[in-house]
């Protein structure tokens, strides 16, 4: 794992001035009703509906909690479509979880610098903001791997250093790093923002299909 060796979080890191997180809302473009386990042929093709997309939408699928703030009617039409479909064809919410996946994301330049593939939820995604907000003097913030990717941060008194590479260390794909003061502003700035979004899409749709407030049965 890269904790093991602090040293390789200093090394090559490229400075980005303007790297912030935000967390990212997955748009998927058509609600797909067969069955995944035993498609027929075509089915991939045939057996979709096409859902609403929210004018917000970049890079083809994704809608930043920064773009969505004052306009979550347009996401919660997307998701409302979601539901609709799945009542339309008798599916199972509970089996339809990746239509509302969201996921944090570093960006510079408005582009993705570093994302987590394998978080799905809004606990995985405020507990990474949290970890970046964390105000030990110096120390590793987070340190993940999972479906063949690893990821962790290195905090010092005045930086943050981020690594990405593939699941157990040995291969680094990215290694940035930023000022950590505005670091740590940026991660509440949108914590705060997500969960207002969150909030709003919660009385929108009408239910919690984010897992966004406690104690809330899984659907």
């Amino acid at each position: 794992m890269f904790s093991d060796n602090l040293a390789a979080f200093t090394r090559n890191s490229m400075y980005l001035p303007d790297l912030a997180p935000d967390v990212a809302f997955l748009i998927k473009p058509d609600f797909f009703y067969g069955n995944f386990r035993k498609p027929e042929p075509g089915d991939l093709r045939n057996k979709v509906v096409k859902l609403y997309q929210p004018r917000q939408t970049r890079s083809g699928h994704l809608v930043l909690s920064a773009a969505a703030l004052g306009h979550e009617a347009e996401l919660a039409r997307y998701y409302t479509s979601v539901v609709q479909a799945a009542a339309l064809h008798r599916k199972q919410l509970k089996d339809q979880r990746h239509y509302f996946w969201i996921r944090p994301v570093l960006l510079s330049r408005g582009e993705a610098v570093l994302t987590f593939p394998w978080y799905d939820t809004f606990p995985e995604s405020a507990s990474l903001l949290q970890g970046l907000m964390d105000p030990v003097p110096e120390g590793i913030l987070y340190d993940d791997m999972d479906q063949g990717w690893s990821s962790a941060a290195y905090a010092t008194a005045d930086k943050v250093y981020f690594l990405q590479g593939d699941e157990g260390g040995r291969r680094v794909d990215t290694a940035v790093c930023t000022d950590r003061p505005r670091l740590q502003h940026a991660a509440g700035l949108a914590l705060a923002r997500t969960r207002q979004v969150l909030e709003a899409l919660v009385k929108q749709v009408g239910e919690d299909y984010w897992r966004f407030r406690p104690n809330v049965p899984k659907w």
